[in-house]
């Protein structure tokens, strides 16, 4: 995976990054990032984290049996969790997604929840973005500007609490933010914050809102003299 990301970024994206120190040298973390390029993002982690990780990763944007096909079995080699996004699969009444339904979805969420709690059980490190769409996507996103954050989802919440039962301790919640600047080649700006813990925190919602409001924060335009 590290060889065929150096090979998509090579000329077209170079990594900046900060706060790397907050990611543990061992032991599971979950890192919650902004979600903005389909494809740059992941090269992004790629390129500036040492450890092992695995990414929440969505099949929904395939339209062909050999394609989903293709996806599902490289990530589950990579062993990356697969989830279907709601809106990605009933969006157009008129031209549904022929290859999953509606009863999918829950399937997909169940599996990916057990799976992501299962790598953070093995002391491993899992990126997921919570939006569910990128800025820049060749098929579709609700997103209707370069700078839209779309609302967090709950999941990652119940994917700490899960592998917090597992483990019998706490998940560090490392946020993420990305930023680029649009150039031949792109820069990618990657800036991870201090971690956040679960239990610091009386609700869901306070948690999610907080995660929502670091992300956004650490993805806002920055001094590039700062990074290394």
């Amino acid at each position: 995976m590290r060889l065929i990301a150096r090979g998509l970024a090579a000329g077209r994206l170079r990594t900046l990054s900060s706060g790397l120190e907050h990611i543990p040298a061992e032991g599971p973390a979950l890192i919650v990032a902004r979600h903005y390029h389909h494809l740059f993002d992941g090269l992004v982690f790629f390129a500036a984290i040492e450890r092992r990780f695995h990414i929440v990763a969505t099949s929904d944007w395939a339209r062909n049996k050999r394609t989903k096909l293709l996806i599902e079995t490289l990530n589950n080699l990579a062993r990356w969790p697969v989830v279907l996004r709601e809106d990605a699969v009933v969006r157009d009444s008129h031209h549904p997604n022929p290859l999953f339904t509606s009863a999918d979805i829950r399937h997909y969420q169940l599996r990916a929840l057990r799976q992501s709690a299962e790598l953070l059980g093995e002391h491993r490190v899992v990126v997921i973005f919570p939006e569910g769409y990128p800025n820049v996507d060749p098929t579709f996103t609700p997103k209707t500007g370069p700078d839209e954050f779309l609302p967090f989802k709950p999941g990652f919440v119940s994917i700490v609490a899960a592998a917090e039962r597992r483990l019998n301790t706490k998940v560090p919640i490392i946020p993420a933010g990305i930023h680029y600047n649009n150039g031949n080649p792109w820069i990618g700006h990657l800036r991870l914050g201090e971690p956040v813990y679960r239990d610091k925190f009386s609700s869901k919602e306070l948690l999610i809102n907080f995660i929502e409001m670091e992300v956004k924060r650490l993805s806002a335009a920055m001094d590039t003299q700062k990074f290394t």
